[in-house]
Order: structure tokens, then sequence, then C-alpha cells
């Protein structure tokens, strides 16, 4: 895979160093965080041996793990074995953005994704927060669809997701379904039930959300992930349009709480889960997933308790969120017995539960598919990183000491084509099955990422690391404290034995892999700059040459 991935980013490569001149030139919450019991080594499946790990190995770690490595985490992993580390981060209390909200610039608009930056920069509940991120795109809504006005509303819910990283499937999935922000963006606040006389129907699209992006999918599936086939080879299908129908009925009754009406209310909180309206709520019989059937008469809390357990129970929730954790996390192309065994581990925990989602984590990151899949499958495992995950990287390597109050990039979804919580559709920025035309989808691999990338998007990004990197550093002027400026003082000090300087970046951004011929382009470009005073132009050349490389752009 990362042999494929690199001769396409080569080809954007090309094209973006010309367009950009060749690199050249000038807390505290009130709900506790759910924290997972630990889950010894020994009970996850095919898990690598928990041996202390080397500085390539650690990095690795982090690569998959957190928003980006630095030294300091390098250099702490290093000698320990990943499983302590992992401990740790499960018991760490959370980092709420609604906690930072609450102290920024409020009056900037989408202040709630410059605290995000903030978050993923700072925040010591690392794994927490990248989990969170890759739940996001799972559990979609959209800021992008009338509701970015609402800014403690979005990180209300944002913070749903931080909460429930590492606790359980089933509560997860009631508060996402009582969350008001997601029953304003997906239509179940409000919904009705039938009032034929009036041409009045359920809202089916929460009900279809659920089914088909958050739970179980369309096709039925086998514990490994493949699709399960009829005698003809079609894939089974989970639902039908009657399972929708009465999923709707189910999700009838719900508004905002403390509603003054329901029709057109004027309080409009969107903060506290929705509360029911039981004169709103169809309270006929309803028949769910697996022919189980909801009696007559239940109120709509009992209605809603009944179905979402009917969901959280289904043999397709583990293989269908497993498996998308995992392409987020390590690689887009697991194999079935990694799938499989993290899969088993979702299903009956160490400690008997399902759906925990902490042990799902750790028996993620602790397999051994995750910990050496790119010594063992080295042409079908890694991914290409998401451009918000690139970003950060650069920021979390070369932290600066403080990010002023007046810093804002709200508006990176213009560039970047993604922004958290800013989806164009429920569907996320890409597809988990998205193959780019070609080798990759020749080889019967997936590249969801691909699905965002083209020549004008590697551009913006690469641009996006130029100016983060060579027009944004402590040793030059910084400009008005709305941008970051990174902090190179470390590599300031190894500049005068530039080889030490290239082992050091080697390490802090590609975790030991560089290769031979981008060390001596970056050999090279310092050489050009080889005059007086030119030393933080030479460091910051070969940070943007080396975080903008093909080779950086992949994670493994």
């Amino acid at each position: 895979m990362k042999t494929i991935i690199i001769k396409y980013l080569l080809l954007f490569t090309v094209l973006t160093l010309s367009a950009c001149g060749g690199g050249a030139g000038e807390q505290t919450s009130n709900q506790a965080p759910a924290i997972a019991p630990a889950l010894p080594a020994t009970e996850v499946n095919n898990a690598a041996a928990d041996l202390p790990l080397e500085k390539k190995q650690a990095f690795r770690l982090l690569d998959q793990a957190t928003f980006g490595a630095t030294l300091e985490t390098v250099e702490g992993l290093a000698g320990n074995g990943p499983e302590a580390w992992i401990n740790a981060q499960l018991a760490m209390p959370a980092t709420f953005l609604s906690d930072g909200l609450r102290v920024s610039n409020t009056e900037q608009w989408n202040e709630y994704v410059n605290v995000w930056w903030r978050q993923t920069i700072y925040a010591p509940d690392q794994l927490r927060q990248r989990v969170a991120f890759a739940l996001s795109e799972i559990f979609v809504i959209s800021a992008g669809d009338g509701l970015g006005d609402e800014q403690p509303g979005l990180a209300n819910y944002y913070d749903i997701l931080l909460r429930n990283a590492f606790g359980n499937y089933r509560e997860l999935i009631e508060e996402i379904t009582l969350n008001p922000i997601m029953g304003e963006f997906l239509s179940m606040k409000g919904n009705r039930k039938p009032e034929p006389e009036k041409n009045i129907r359920p809202d089916e699209n929460y009900a279809r959300e659920l089914l088909q992006l958050f739970s179980i999918g369309l096709s039925m599936l086998n514990q490994d992930g493949s699709e399960q086939l009829d005698a003809d080879g079609v894939p089974l299908p989970t639902y039908t349009q009657d399972t929708v129908e009465a999923f709707a009925h189910v999700f009838t009754g719900w508004h905002f709480a403390n509603a003054e009406d329901y029709r057109w209310p004027k309080n409009k909180d969107f903060i506290n889960p929705m509360q029911a309206w039981d004169e709103y709520h169809d309270k006929g019989e309803k028949t769910l997933l697996n022919g189980t059937v909801l009696p007559a008469g239940q109120t709509a809390e009992q209605d809603l308790a009944a179905a979402l357990d009917n969901i959280a129970n289904h043999p397709n929730v583990g293989p269908f969120i497993v498996k998308q954790l995992i392409k987020r996390l390590v690689t887009s192309n697991p194999s079935p017995g990694y799938v499989s065994d993290v899969v088993a581990v979702f299903n009956n925990n160490v400690n008997g539960e399902r759906g925990n989602l902490g042990s799902t984590v750790k028996a993620i990151l602790m397999h051994e598919e995750a910990r050496n899949g790119h010594l063992e499958n080295p042409n079908t495992f890694g991914k290409l990183k998401e451009p918000l995950l690139k970003v950060t990287q650069l920021w979390r390597a070369f932290q600066p000491d403080t990010i002023s109050s007046s810093f804002n990039y709200g508006w990176v979804i213009n560039e970047l084509q993604q922004s958290p919580l800013g989806s164009p559709s429920v569907f996320n920025f890409f597809t988990p099955e998205f193959s780019q035309p070609g080798e990759i989808r020749d080889s019967n691999l997936v590249s969801p990422e691909f699905e965002i990338l083209d020549e004008s998007s590697i551009i913006t990004l690469t641009s996006r690391l130029l100016s983060n990197s060579l027009w944004a550093h402590n040793y030059k002027v910084p400009s008005n404290g709305k941008r970051i400026v990174i902090n190179i003082d470390r590599e300031m000090q190894l500049e005068p034995d530039r080889n030490a300087l290239l082992d050091h970046l080697n390490l802090l951004l590609l975790g030991g892999r560089m290769s031979d011929e981008l060390r001596n382009e970056a050999m090279n470009i310092m050489s050009a700059r080889n005059y007086s005073n030119a030393a933080s132009q030479r460091v910051a050349e070969a940070i943007f040459l080396i975080i903008s490389s093909p080779e950086s752009m992949i994670q493994w």
C-alpha cells in the first residue's frame, strides 16, 4: 500500500512544489468521562508482545493514536511497552471542548474550531482526542447545515464523543440520539406520530442514517467484516424499508428540553438532551430488526430504549464499527483476521461487557497487525493521512509555548476540505470504501482519504504547511497573533551540524524512515542557502520539505 500511495503522491508533489516555488524563500466538566477498565494484553486476540519500544516503534504508535508525535512523547514512550501508555491514556480524564470554548474569544466566527486546534495541540488525553475525532467521522453532524451559529451546542456534541470515546457503544448512541444538534441535523427533533388526514408521516431521516451509517450498515456482515451473500452472490440486506418506517415511528415525540410548544417552540435548547412529548409519540406496535416487536401502548422513552437495545445487540454492530475505527486509526485495508480479533473483544471483553469502546481501541492498537503490519504486509498496510492530521502533526512537533487568543483558523474547510464537525453531508468528508481509480482499485484496495485528494487540494494543503513552517516560526517576526508560530529553538541549536539536524527531523517527522533521496534533497536545499544569517531559513525549509513530502503523507 505504501508503495502505491507514494507513486500517486509523487505525481501530485511535482505539481505542488512548482506551485509553491519549490519551498524556497520566505477545566472541568460536570459529567465525568467513562473510563474503560484496563484490558490485559493477554486478552487481546493476537496481541503483539508488550516489549519495550524503540523510538521508531514509539513514533508509529503515537502516529496512530495521537494528533502527532512530539520529541518528548517519543522519548517518554521509548524503552517501555505500548500497554502501559495505552492504559494510562484510557484512565486519563477528558479535556472537553465546551470548557475551552467558555474561556475563549466567542466573538470570532467558528471559534469552537479554534478551540479544537488548541486541544489537539496541547491536550494530554491524546488517545481520547484522536478516538473522538474518529467517532466524529462516523456519527456525523455538520455545522455547515445551518448550525454554525450554535457553537456551544456543537462543542457539547463533540464532548459526547470525548466522554464516550472509551465508554459503551449503547450509551453513546443514546446520547447521540437525544442530542438536540443531532435532532436538528437529521430532523428527529419535532418528529410526530402519523396523522394521515393531515398528510403527516414520521420523518425517516434519523432512523435511516442511524441504521445505515451509525450502527449496522446496509449488508449483513461476518465477524471479519466481509459481506454475507445469498446463493446468487448478492449481499444479504440488514433491513427493509418497513424496518426504517418502524424506527421512524419509534423516534416520534421528542423536542427541545423545556420547549414551551411542540410545533413552534421559542425556547431552543441546543445543549440539554431532548425531552419526550408523549402526545406526539406513536404508540402503535412496531416491528424492528430481526423480527423484534415493540408492543403497543409504550411511552416514547420505553420505545426508544428498546429500539436502541435492538440496534446495539445486532451482530453487525461489531464488524461495522470496528472496521471503521481501524481505518481511521491504523490502516485502510485491515486483514479479515485483524477485524475478527477486535470484533471478538467488542462483542465480549475480558469483563464480559459488549460494546466497550475502550477495550476495543486497546485491542486495535495492541494487535499484532497494528504493531507490525508495515513489516508483514507492506503492500497492503498503511493509510493516507487526513489533511487535518498533517497540520496537527506539524504544530505538535514544533509546539509553540502559547497560542494567542486572537488565533483564528476557523475557516480551515475552505482550504483543506475538512473541518471538525464540518462535513458537507452525513456521509463524512470521504467514504470508508472509496477506492482511488488505477492501481489501488485494480489491487482491490480501498483508500478513503483519497476521495478528497486532487491536484487542487494537495496544493492548498502544501501551501498551508508552507505557511505554518517556512513563514510562521519564532525566528521571523510574528504576525498579529492570528496564526500559530512554531518554535524551532531546538532545531536551531542543531543546525550547525546538519546531519544531526536531519537525524532529529527524521525521527520527529517520519519516525526514522526517511529515504536517502529525501535526505539528500534536504541537505541540498540547506546547502543552497549557505550564507550568513540564513540558519533559520535552512531549518524552516528542511522542515517544510520533509513535512510536505510523499513519505510524510503516509501513516504506516
